[in-house]
């Protein structure tokens, strides 16, 4: 029995390593943290023990006389820390006993000293402030940035703690918030990171379905990512070449239909050449060439032929001009406006096709056509604006069915087959566009063409 070390190419087991590295991200980043936070990530002054040490030596020093008070608290060692003591009828002690009390550090301390039974004033303060210049025992020059701490004595004298260098952070709820927006943003960053790759496979399948909702004819979509999702591609790709296959066999078959009615149709037209009734001649003529027309026109659109042409990139502002050009030449009121020149990829005698459709179109029933382009980094929009007696509101989709005419204004007599919109929509949709119909305020008909601007 044959056993692989490596894990299995599951959506479960890539959920699983996603979450585990999210969560190994959020604790690597954690130790960066803390490493190199300073004193935001330091123990609060609470929690490092210094303010139990510091109320050992207040006390030992308020225990012993006077003249002794001094040396006791020269004695006295805390790290990076120095200890000095000032009489009450000293200067810096008169100083320190004016001082105000607004800061809150000072009112949390004077409450702590407070619960721990021994009530006293506690002064905090920095090298930047004034208080610091009324130390005559701290010299500025060897620590330009130390912190004190100031407490009354029951006699008026004060003890001041000089730290050279800060041991403590910041307090217990201003780390904890700080704390908990650096991992909120962690688990947010990983998060995004971990779901990018996760999703990735995803993605590229929903380009895939998109790429072939464009062109029924695209190749088989790629079968990648996790297991399931390799599973559901194959099936998908199974059905794709089912419905492929089927879709040519029957195009196949009305093509080939719409080919062998050209023989009896040429059989009818010689054998009506015997009729002596020109009237019921002509008319029999007119018949013959209505479905020879329905045959061509048939087989051209099931044929496909656009699909066969390669893409390449072509100046789709151009095109339109020439369009316009080439109408208003045959004396047929044709106009274009947007920009001189704009570059597509996209298959160009397909385009040119689609449009003059649309065109022809507007001049049948609406007597005069306007192309308006704009264009964007990201879009591209065409209309075609007619100002014929437009259609009714229920047909606006029903006209791009294949064979579809309108009884009344577009109908046989005017000319057309029922496929130039069809065969429009198929071009404009293989290149990722769509198309729509709105009737215009005060008539016409306005036809809306979007398509995707070359990346």
């Amino acid at each position: 029995m044959k056993f692989s070390l490596r894990p299995p190419d599951t959506i479960g087991w890539r959920i699983a390593l996603t979450v585990g590295s999210a969560i190994v991200g959020v604790l690597l980043l954690s130790v960066v943290f803390n490493h190199f936070a300073g004193v935001w990530a330091r123990p609060s002054v609470e929690e490092t023990a210094l303010l139990g040490r510091a109320n050992d030596i207040i006390l030992m020093v308020e225990a012993v006389p006077d003249s002794y008070r001094q040396p006791v608290a020269s004695a006295s060692r805390i790290p990076t820390t120095s200890v000095d003591w000032y009489p009450a009828n000293s200067p810096t002690a008169a100083v320190l006993a004016t001082a105000p009390r607004t800061s809150h550090a000072d009112a949390e301390l004077t409450q702590w000293f407070a619960a721990n039974g021994h009530p006293r004033t506690v002064l905090l303060f920095r090298s930047d402030d004034g208080l610091s210049g009324r130390l005559p025992r701290y010299d500025r020059t060897r620590d330009p940035h130390a912190y004190f701490m100031a407490a009354g004595l029951s006699d008026g004298s004060w003890l001041v703690f000089t730290a050279t260098r800060r041991a403590w952070g910041l307090p217990r709820p201003a780390q904890i918030a700080i704390a908990l927006g650096f991992v909120a943003l962690s688990i947010l960053a990983a998060s995004v990171v971990a779901t990018y790759y996760l999703s990735k496979p995803l993605r590229r399948f929903a380009d895939d379905l998109r790429r072939f909702g464009g062109d029924p004819r695209s190749g088989p979509v790629r079968e990648a990512g996790p297991r399931e999702l390799r599973a559901a591609i194959a099936a998908f790709n199974a059905l794709q070449a089912q419905l492929r296959k089927f879709v040519e066999d029957r195009t196949a078959m009305l093509a080939a239909m719409s080919h062998d009615l050209r023989t009896p149709l040429t059989k009818i037209r010689l054998r009506g050449e015997f009729i002596e009734d020109d009237d019921q001649r002509e008319r029999l003529f007119r018949d013959v060439d209505d479905l020879q027309a329905m045959a061509d026109s048939a087989l051209s659109f099931f044929r496909d032929d656009y699909k066969d042409e390669e893409a390449t990139v072509f100046d789709f502002a151009g095109l339109l001009r020439t369009i316009a050009d080439d109408y208003s030449d045959q004396g047929k009121p044709v106009f274009y406006a947007g920009p001189e020149r704009f570059a597509f990829s996209g298959r160009p005698f397909s385009f040119r096709r689609a449009c003059a459709n649309l065109v022809d179109n507007a001049l049948k029933y609406g007597n005069r056509a306007e192309l308006e382009l704009k264009c964007s980094a990201t879009q591209i929009h065409l209309k075609v604006i007619d100002h014929g007696p437009g259609i009714p509101s229920y047909a606006l989709e029903k006209v791009f069915a294949p064979f579809y005419r309108l009884e009344q204004s577009r109908n046989r007599s005017t000319g057309g087959m029922g496929l130039g919109l069809t065969s429009a929509r198929a071009v404009i949709q293989a290149h990722g566009g769509d198309i729509s119909l709105n009737n215009r305020q005060g008539g016409g008909l306005e036809v809306n063409v979007t398509l995707p601007a070359m990346s």
